[in-house]
């Protein structure tokens, strides 16, 4: 964490002494750090190069300096970094008028455009080390640069691209899992479920995490005949939802009723997969839909531009002892106290657009 030392200065706030800074000034050195740091702000180390000087002899001439309060200093972790307190400090101060008038000759000095080239390759060689350091973090940085408590600052900052005053909803919502990514990316947002523990549930989670500005609706109902009303929303989503329903069209047709013309739905759905015991533990009538089916049946509900697209995500239950395939014997008897194995299922996602009037 960096830290910048305020510039608190009698000379440059309250006046100081005229004779004084004129002696400071008075160094053609002093003032080639002077023009430098008005330019960059440089460590001692970037500054010795750029005047092609010895660092210790730059450490004295610093030191008057920030006797003078003419330096402003920020210190990152071992290195402290330099720049000019004159530009900053009060037009009418001793310090900022005779900088004024002194800064128009910094021409004549011999080793000013010398300075100027050389702080130009010291500034690349510091961009390149930069480039280097991310060159070499980019395959770890999701270990260290993208780690974040909640996501919200990455939600939000979707959200800000998206328009004002959307209505959108979760249909089939469950306990609101993926209702909470929805939350302030809207204005409203509709949750419905046929379970009235479902939405019980996710109106207690969701009240509990969600801003107070923030426009929740709950509403009980059945997919294929939806509490809403025609073109009331811009969007929906209906997630890990229609594995659970007998037939898809009649659903499909009353979700695009509910969307605005322009209005788009977002589906996403198990792929095909042999874990039985979903039926009877989670309640699944299908072990996953074909992603050519469920895009043929929006096209036949009258979405348009629809769109299959794989995720980089995995549903992953987890089956009781008794349905997991390695907590049994050959003979089928089970085994107390033997962990059913991981189950990791793909995923897709399907997008389709309510046509425009």
């Amino acid at each position: 964490m960096s830290t910048i030392a305020p510039t608190n200065s009698p000379s440059l706030a309250s006046g100081g002494s005229t004779p004084a800074l004129l002696k400071v000034l008075a160094d053609s050195t002093r003032l080639r750090v002077l023009a430098l740091l008005g330019v960059e702000e440089l460590s001692v180390g970037e500054l010795s190069r750029a005047l092609a000087m010895a660092q210790s002899r730059v450490s004295n001439h610093l030191r008057v300096l920030r006797d003078h309060d003419l330096l402003t200093e920020r210190r990152a972790g071992t290195s402290t970094f330099l720049r000019s307190a004159v530009a900053s400090a009060d037009a009418t101060s001793p310090a900022a008028r005779l900088w004024a008038a002194v800064a128009p000759d910094l021409g004549s000095i011999p080793e000013h455009e010398s300075d100027r080239l050389r702080l130009a390759s010291v500034l690349a060689e510091r961009h390149a080390d930069d480039r280097a350091f991310f060159d070499r973090m980019a395959g770890d940085w999701d270990k260290v640069g993208a780690l974040f408590r909640t996501g919200e600052a990455r939600q939000r900052a979707a959200a800000s691209l998206l328009p004002a005053g959307l209505t959108l909803a979760d249909l089939g919502c469950g306990t609101g899992y993926v209702a909470r990514s929805l939350v302030g990316l809207c204005d409203r947002l509709i949750c419905i479920d046929r379970s009235e523990g479902m939405l019980q549930e996710a109106e207690s989670r969701l009240r509990k995490t969600a801003p107070e500005s923030a426009r929740l609706e709950f509403r009980q109902g059945e997919l294929d005949a939806l509490p809403l009303e025609t073109g009331e929303l811009d969007g929906a989503t209906a997630a890990m939802v229609l594995h659970h329903l007998p037939e898809l069209g009649p659903a499909l047709r009353e979700m695009r009723r509910v969307l605005k013309p322009g209005g788009t739905l977002s589906i996403i759905e198990l792929m095909p997969h042999r874990e039985a015991w979903m039926h009877a533990e989670l309640g699944d009538r299908h072990l996953g839909l074909d992603p050519t089916s469920v895009q043929s049946e929006l096209v036949r509900a009258g979405f348009e531009d629809v769109r299959v697209e794989p995720l980089d995500d995995r549903y992953c239950p987890q089956p009781s002892a008794a349905d997991a395939p390695d907590s049994k014997d050959p003979s089928g008897a089970s085994h107390a106290g033997i962990s059913p194995p991981l189950i990791a299922l793909p995923l897709y996602l399907v997008r389709g657009r309510n046509p425009r009037l």
